[in-house]
């Protein structure tokens, strides 16, 4: 059995990056996305499913109720962020608790810890992990047996803040891994590492997992924030393919559409890139990345290319 399982991940995808199914383990809407193209961009796109949150404007009853429609394609992530999140608000934790009540929610969405502020669209938060407001949210993602999504922005961090205080919050970071070593964690937007680093916490940490989104040129040349980009002329860069096939089981792919214009053919755009990628990575790799992943660490149902809301392709 288990030179068949690495038989697997060895043999290539020849091509087939059309029939890749892929599940975005983390995207968003607010109130200036018309909540049916957020099902429609999906379609379009030829994702499976997505792990959706509410931001802004939006509530978390709206998620559940477009996850009720679209039970095969929105899978409904407990919101975790906003003002009150930020500011530590006295009815933050019930807030968080009635959500965590909800059985019908299958993940927990990004916890903020280090983000730079994006214009008029989302303040900085720069919170240690002991912080009240995020203790919460991962013990709260924790009790229900999810992945912890952790934003760090470390570039911006570093640049604002300095090396000190970036290897510090890296160490408390550590502490935690270290600290829960059989529960998975994961870092959203590569945590803005490169690859030299993202190595390093990988072999270092087994229960750590990179979320790919804005990870591409596509998001990264568009966006003045110092994202990291894992691509070369349209294929994994050459240390980025090294670093996944070396750990096929820690990659995720994500997206984290936000906004409008994140809800476009931009998707579809950024979703032929990865099937284009992915394509020409062993078989094996290339659906543990694609969606293999997300399935095992979110406990979802296998899902097959044409399913979920690319079977809505048509009426989109």
């Amino acid at each position: 059995m288990r030179w068949a399982l690495w038989l697997v991940f060895l043999l290539p995808a020849h091509g087939a990056a059309e029939a890749l199914p892929i599940i975005d383990a983390h995207s968003q809407f607010d109130q200036d996305v018309p909540i049916e193209r957020v099902v429609e961009s999906a379609a379009r796109a030829g994702i499976a499913q997505v792990v959706l949150s509410a931001r802004g404007g939006t509530t978390s009853a709206e998620v559940l109720a477009l996850a009720a429609k679209y039970p095969g394609c929105i899978l409904p992530a407990v919101r975790t962020k906003g003002s009150a999140y930020k500011d530590n608000d006295p009815r933050y934790p019930a807030f968080l608790d009635e959500q965590l009540n909800a059985p019908a929610f299958k993940a927990m969405s990004e916890i903020i810890v280090a983000h730079a502020r994006k214009g008029r669209h989302a303040p900085e938060v720069n919170l240690t992990l002991d912080a009240p407001q995020a203790a919460l949210a991962i013990q709260g993602g924790m009790a229900r047996g999810w992945p912890v999504v952790l934003h760090y922005e470390l570039r911006w961090f570093t640049r604002s803040f300095g090396r000190p205080a970036r290897e510090s919050r890296l160490a408390e970071l550590r502490a935690l891994l270290r600290g829960h070593p059989e529960h998975p964690f994961a870092l959203i937007h590569m945590a803005q590492l490169d690859a030299t680093d993202a190595a390093e916490m990988l072999a270092a940490h087994p229960n750590l997992h990179f979320l790919t989104s804005h990870a591409n040129p596509i998001t990264a040349t568009a966006s003045r924030q110092p994202w990291t980009d894992l691509f070369m002329e349209g294929e994994l860069a050459p240390e980025w393919r090294s670093l996944v096939l070396r750990h096929p089981d820690r990659f995720v792919l994500a997206f984290d559409n936000v906004w409008t214009g994140d809800w476009t053919d931009k998707y579809a755009r950024q979703a032929a890139l990865w099937r284009g990628a992915l394509g020409k990575l062993p078989a094996g790799v290339a659906h543990a990345v694609a969606h293999g992943n997300a399935q095992r660490l979110w406990k979802l149902a296998p899902v097959q290319a044409g399913q979920g809301c690319a079977a809505i392709r048509s009426q989109a």
